[in-house]
């Protein structure tokens, strides 16, 4: 018989529907934020607004897919008239609501070039470049009243998906590199009540005077034990004779290494830092501190998805390069990859990231001048943990997994008297299973997802009510992100997650034409 739900499915399930902030940390944000005035908030919150959108470029060149999307490159492309390449001001392209000329330029027909900046909010009709703000009292109350709300969503799903992955992980020691308004430590306390240690790191004073404010209404029956707030990081300790640091894997008669932690988390810190050389060393320095497991969250721009992907190859790589020494027990994927090969969409018109709904408190909407009390939020993120894969166990016989008549309706039995698998088994099964990168499509009769498998390859699985109805009325209640332990009917290669043609090649042979092949934004001479 078909069940309405099997276990694998259950606890492979990553969807929330909606985040929502404890009750506590609503009441305690709103109360630091209403001695503050509303329209420097406002101000405030637009400049933030601003650096983001600067950094982090939801759509750039090169990314982006869909039937809609190609249809209006091909209409930009040929213009109102249907010439090619027609530069025209008043064209489709000009009348595009995402890409319309601001006062005081005009469309113009280059070779492929790079999508325009987006407007600034604080200065309207002018493009904005590339910057970041110091965080003061005014910027911090800013952000806590309109980011920090959005930010515990992701946190929280990530968090949750760790405790649920792993049944027997309770961290007594938590590091929160990148601390704010300390978001981590609310979800941390959500999932592990009264752990042991907390260090909060922030570069910005104020943001941790926020955090220690905010820290008050914590009910005393799930605050850490111990909560510290620091500016800079200390150095490891030089236990070692040569003067070298303590490794978190080096621990002697498995006591813990001085200076790590049992998690280590990083949220929307590395798209923060100014290069490519001090997120390297910002990584290194993390999974120094890491005595089990590494957690980096992002946002979920391709430039960010890059960097959650470039620091999680890093430390495969370092990880490899010390295989020789006594101090390396290894590291693995523990999500979302299920494997530990390079990131295969790397190169793509692809990035691999996820949605969180949030529930925004009355202040967020006020500060946003928003009538909607909900908000998606897109991510990337990886969970690393020290030691090696968890192998893939072979098959129970029959005899193991065969109906039962003794006690029919025991837990330790499904509807159809077959023996459920305990959490520690499906822990152990659930690192060699698929995982879908986009929102299943639910059509009548069949299902198609878009995975990640085992073997890192990106494929579209379909799973039709003929083939197997057990399957098929699992994935009717997949969500985007979730794992998929059933096998597909039909198995088929999506043409955007196919690499790059070779290097020498001609890059517009068989490529679609972008709508930022043809369109430059310049100001108009005087």
């Amino acid at each position: 018989s078909t069940l309405r739900g099997t276990d694998e499915m259950r606890f492979g399930c990553k969807y929330m529907g909606m985040v929502e902030l404890p009750q506590y940390v609503r009441d305690a944000i709103e109360a630091y934020v209403l001695p503050m005035d509303k329209k420097s908030l406002r101000y405030d919150y637009f400049r933030l607004a601003d650096s983001v959108r600067s950094l982090n470029s939801m759509t750039p060149r090169g990314k982006g897919k869909g039937k809609a999307a190609a249809e209006q490159r091909a209409k930009d492309r040929l213009g109102v008239n249907g010439n090619e390449h027609e530069d025209n001001e008043m064209g489709s392209l000009a009348r595009h609501k995402l890409l319309k000329p601001l006062p005081g330029e005009h469309v113009g027909v280059i070779i492929p070039g790079k999508r325009p900046a987006p407007e600034s909010l604080v200065r309207p009709s002018t493009r904005l470049k590339p910057h970041t703000v110091e965080f003061g009292k005014f910027e911090t109350a800013a952000y806590v009243a309109a980011f920090v709300p959005a930010t515990y969503g992701p946190i929280f799903n990530v968090l949750t998906e760790l405790a649920d992955r792993l049944p027997g992980f309770a961290p007594q020691s938590v590091l929160d590199f990148g601390a704010g308004p300390a978001p981590v430590l609310w979800a941390a306390q959500e999932i592990w009540p009264q752990f042991g240690r907390y260090l909060g790191i922030d570069v910005s004073e104020d943001m941790l005077q926020s955090a220690e404010a905010l820290l008050t209404s914590v009910p005393h029956d799930l605050r850490a034990k111990e909560i510290e707030f620091e500016r800079y990081l200390a150095p490891l300790p030089t236990d070692a004779p040569d003067g070298s640091s303590s490794s978190p894997s080096s621990a002697q008669n498995g006591s813990p290494a001085k200076g790590t932690f049992d998690l280590v988390v990083s949220a929307f810190t590395l798209s923060d830092l100014p290069s490519d050389a001090i997120r390297k060393s910002t990584v290194e320095m993390l999974w120094q501190r890491t005595r089990d497991t590494l957690v980096l969250i992002d946002r979920g721009s391709p430039d960010s998805s890059r960097m959650i992907s470039e620091a999680r190859t890093q430390l495969i790589d370092l990880e490899r390069a010390n295989q020789n020494k006594s101090d390396s027990g290894g590291v693995y994927t523990l999500a979302p990859f299920a494997n530990d090969l390079p990131d295969p969409t790397g190169g793509t018109l692809a990035w691999i990231h996820f949605s969180q709904r949030i529930q925004r408190p009355m202040c967020t909407m006020l500060t946003k001048k928003s009538k909607s009390n909900v908000e998606d939020l897109r991510y990337s993120y990886i969970i690393m943990r020290r030691g090696q894969r968890p192998p893939l166990e072979a098959p129970a016989d029959s005899k193991q997994i065969g109906i039962t008549t003794e006690h029919p309706h025991s837990d330790a039995y499904q509807p159809t008297g077959v023996r459920r698998k305990s959490k520690d088994q499906l822990s152990r099964e659930a690192h060699h299973w698929a995982r879908a990168i986009l929102p299943p499509i639910k059509r009548k009769g069949h299902v198609t997802v878009d995975v990640l498998t085992v073997e890192n390859a990106i494929e579209r699985w379909t799973f039709t009510k003929s083939h197997d109805k057990q399957a098929y009325r699992d994935l009717r209640k997949a969500s985007w992100g979730d794992l998929i332990p059933h096998a597909p009917k039909t198995v088929a290669v999506r043409p955007h997650f196919k690499p790059p043609p070779p290097a020498g090649s001609d890059p517009t042979v068989n490529r679609k034409v972008r709508r930022s092949d043809f369109t430059s934004f310049t100001k108009r001479s005087k």
